[in-house]
């Protein structure tokens, strides 16, 4: 009767003890100057919290944003751009970054992940809210005006020749 009741005990003890579970979870090995994005969408007033733990020296720095980066801002030397700070709504840059924000508007967020040094490196990242690999264009969309000129031109030099084409068969 006593085991029972112990046992009881312990099982109810276990319903009190506070617990830190995330809903979602990521494992990755990157190198140094790599940046890893996620995307969230977000209600007004929702918590997001991020927490990244990893097995090397690695230098990681975490970054949210309120509006899609449209560059990853770290340059060749694996420093970032200042500019960086300016666009995020927030970022830390401690050994195990860690963002506990609360969200103003409705919209989706975005998350940069990036190790700056002493890597290669596997890192842990732990969210509250199911997250979205979100990959950021590394190759350079064509300029729309050398694709409008390359097919001017292409098309002049065609109906140049067809017009010298139908001329010579004309006088044969």
């Amino acid at each position: 009767m006593k085991q029972k009741l112990l046992l009881l005990s312990v099982l109810v003890l276990f319903v009190f003890i506070p617990t830190k579970t995330y809903a979602f979870t990521h494992i990755d090995d990157i190198n140094n100057g790599i940046s890893v994005f996620f995307l969230v969408d977000l209600n007004a007033s929702d918590t997001i919290e991020i927490n990244v733990t990893h097995t090397g020296s690695g230098n990681f720095e975490l970054f949210l944003f309120d509006a899609r980066p449209v560059d990853s801002y770290v340059k060749i030397d694996n420093t970032l751009n200042p500019e960086i700070y300016n666009q995020a709504i927030n970022y830390s840059t401690g050994d195990n970054p860690y963002i506990n924000y609360t969200v103003t508007s409705l919209q989706i967020y975005y998350i940069q992940l990036v190790l700056l040094d002493n890597g290669p490196d596997t890192f842990f990242l732990y969210c509250n809210y199911d997250l979205v690999r979100y990959y950021l264009p590394t190759i350079p969309g064509y300029n729309m005006e050398f694709i409008l000129l390359t097919l001017a031109a292409t098309l002049m030099i065609f109906l140049i020749f067809r017009k010298k084409l139908t001329k010579s068969i004309m006088y044969k």
